[in-house]
């Protein structure tokens, strides 16, 4: 579990570096070549339900030692885009940047689980960025933890944690005004460097170079509250009548027609008192929260789908059960939690979740008692597995 941290244990990694100070670590991942070519990367960006972006770096000669974000024009396009051959592209400084790669191609999910020393529930997504000579996204700071895995080529990378922290309100993308290193390296395929929030940092290409990002989920407290708040709404308790209007009908006259009477807050109030959570209610939220499709995925339900029938006895044959790409799972207690389901169930059925989430897949045949059997069939039906 320790061998991407070098030899620090995970318990020393996060006890002095995690939301703390900057780590290099040279060969985490020795002799890395990556998951994907240029051009591989490249097609991914005119599929519509991927995000990526171009970022193309302009210099601009000026007199006087100006900072670097201030001296250049940054050029900023977002995909999908029809093709994007780089001969129509400048020779150099230009960076194309795709997210989500674990649900597009074959062994991101192996590359995020190799930091199982983070709680996946932590884990939002793997990035991957392909730049010329000379490109970069300019010096910027992230709200949330990364790992910088060098793949394929060589970046040089300064850190900085002074500074105003604002950004050129000129610029195309996200650049600091002011950047003033501390401390640089220069990362070889297998090197990595992790970043704690709000440290300032840029990489730069020192020829064609891959940085595979790995990014931690930090939602915001707004995001939270307002997300929860929609879940009690799309989970209306019992109590709530859909059907029942607001009434009145001893209502009196009110010299100012104006006024929101003590009698209509009074009432209104008292719907919304129906309105509780409890720790499990919460508990059901996160796990849903937490593994809730990005907007941008799609699945793939089976063209012709096998019959409850067929699929038990595919269950009890020989192959294997294998998540789709974009599948998020999580587990708590006696729940399970599927793309931003929740669902209650034994232990038993835990265990079988468990193990295909963990692996991405599992041999068959499985022992499936009717309440497995219609849950994996309710997945398969979804596209979540085949």
């Amino acid at each position: 579990m320790s061998s991407i941290l070098g030899r620090l244990s995970p318990q020393s990694f996060l006890r002095n570096h995690w939301q703390k100070r900057p780590l290099l670590i040279r060969q985490a991942f020795p002799g890395f070549e990556g998951i994907l070519d240029r051009d591989a990367l490249l097609d991914l960006t005119t599929r519509a339900e991927v995000t990526s972006r171009l970022v193309i770096e302009h210099r601009i000669a000026s007199s006087g030692a100006r900072r670097r974000s201030q001296k250049n024009r940054w050029e900023r396009h977002d995909g999908p885009f029809a093709s994007l051959d780089p001969s129509m592209l400048p020779a150099n400084r230009w960076t194309v940047l795709v997210h989500g790669i674990e649900s597009l191609v074959t062994g991101g999910w192996e590359i995020l689980k190799e930091f199982s020393f983070i709680p996946a529930a932590r884990v939002d997504d793997l990035m991957v960025s392909y730049a010329t000579d000379g490109g970069s996204v300019g010096p910027h700071e992230d709200r949330y933890d990364v790992f910088l895995l060098q793949g394929p080529g060589r970046r040089r990378w300064q850190v900085s944690s002074r500074g105003d922290h604002q950004f050129d309100e000129r610029a195309a993308i996200k650049v600091l005004s002011r950047f003033e290193p501390e401390e640089e390296w220069l990362l070889e395929p297998g090197d990595m460097l992790y970043l704690p929030p709000g440290v300032a940092h840029l990489g730069v290409a020192e020829g064609p170079c891959f940085t595979y990002s790995i990014g931690f989920l930090a939602p915001s407290h707004v995001d939270l509250v307002q997300s929860f708040l929609g879940y009690l709404s799309a989970t209306l308790p019992a109590e709530i009548d859909p059907e029942r209007l607001y009434e009145d009908p001893d209502l009196h006259f009110e010299k100012n027609r104006l006024a929101v009477s003590d009698a209509m807050v009074r009432q209104v109030a008292s719907i919304l008192n129906v309105v509780r959570w409890d720790k499990q209610r919460v508990e059901d939220f996160l796990g849903c929260f937490l593994t809730r499709p990005k907007p941008s995925v799609i699945f793939t339900p089976p063209v012709r789908p096998l019959s409850p029938k067929a699929f038990d006895r595919r269950l009890r044959s020989r192959g294997r059960l294998t998540l789709a790409l974009p599948t998020r799972g999580l587990v708590r207690e006696d729940r399970i939690f599927l793309n931003g389901e929740a669902h209650h169930t034994q232990r038993r059925v835990s265990r079988i979740f468990q193990a295909l989430v963990d692996t991405r897949s599992i041999s068959l045949p499985v022992s499936a008692d009717a309440h497995v059997q219609e849950l994996l069939y309710s997945w398969y039906r979804a596209g979540y597995l085949s």
